[in-house]
């Protein structure tokens, strides 16, 4: 008994020990110093494709502009942090508590895949709107960001904060207009508005006539409306039901753990470890699931 316990801290400091060294190293590698989320939202090029996801994430669930300071690195600590909290809630239970403590990290991640879900689906409700009244300007300003400008006050959130904040940047920095349509896009995360963004982009850089592509994507929008909200709707409801499972499952492995009996069949037992790890997986594949579910949609 005294061996399986000693293997079991053993293990969990190597983990703690990994996931500090690794953040220490985030933090001082050259490369990734360069690649940060500038205070509008706007995402680099530069940087690994996980803190990229990140930054991603944070820009489209809203959170990135209610929390300017909370870029991908800081992220990262607040997920060590939280690890380290839940390997002290359910360091009762053995093993297992690896397999929990992952699944707190993760929960703010659903949480905010969730509230993309929710953005995105206003953002398309909003599409179709945004684009009458962008045609509407751009015949008056002639400029796509002058257009883009006076379009905002007339559309809902989040798409007027988005176009709000990367023209704003536009006019106070030295960022191009391509800089600034792309920063829409990935912020917006819309597969309509992408199309338009990129035909801006076209538009920007070798003219054309804009209306004409304008109208074509007006044409799509109105056949593509129905059937995408629909779909994101029904993410919403399954991310919400999944999420909210998975938090009182989590809670209810919280309040097991302080009964000293039941702690002590899970942790001493092979029976009592594969129902507490079993558990703990099936919770990971929800969490898996929310994101599945929310990058198709």
């Amino acid at each position: 008994m005294i061996y399986l316990a000693f293997t079991e801290f053993a293990l969990l400091a190597v983990v703690i020990y990994s996931v500090v060294l690794g953040i220490e190293r985030l933090k001082f590698k050259k490369r990734l110093s360069k690649w940060q989320f500038k205070k509008s939202g706007v995402l680099s090029k530069k940087g690994s494709k996980l803190l990229r996801s990140i930054d991603v994430i944070l820009a489209r669930s809203g959170v990135k502009s209610k929390l300017p300071f909370l870029d991908a690195k800081n992220m990262m600590i607040v997920s060590a942090v939280f690890f380290a909290i839940g390997i002290y809630l359910f360091r009762r239970l053995g093993f297992a508590a690896l397999f929990y403590a992952s699944s707190i990290v993760y929960v703010p991640y659903a949480a905010m895949m969730l509230m993309s879900t929710v953005n995105a689906k206003k953002i398309k409700e909003a599409y179709l709107s945004f684009l009458t009244t962008f045609m509407g300007f751009y015949n008056i300003e002639g400029n796509i960001i002058n257009a883009l400008k006076s379009t905002a006050p007339y559309i809902s959130e989040p798409l007027r904060s988005i176009i709000k904040r990367n023209v704003f940047l536009y006019e106070k920095t030295q960022m191009s207009v391509d800089e600034c349509l792309e920063n829409m896009a990935a912020e917006a995360g819309n597969k309509e508005f992408r199309k338009f963004i990129n035909f801006a982009k076209m538009n920007a850089k070798y003219g054309g006539n804009f209306n004409k592509a304008l109208m074509k994507l007006r044409e799509q929008g109105e056949k593509l409306f129905s059937l995408e909200s629909i779909k994101a709707a029904n993410a919403s409801v399954g991310s919400m039901v999944i999420l909210v499972m998975i938090v009182i499952n989590l809670l209810l492995m919280m309040n097991i753990s302080t009964d000293p009996d039941i702690v002590y069949i899970v942790k001493n037992t092979i029976t009592g470890q594969v129902i507490a790890i079993s558990n703990a997986i099936s919770i990971m594949f929800g969490l898996y699931m929310i994101k599945n579910i929310n990058s198709s949609s």
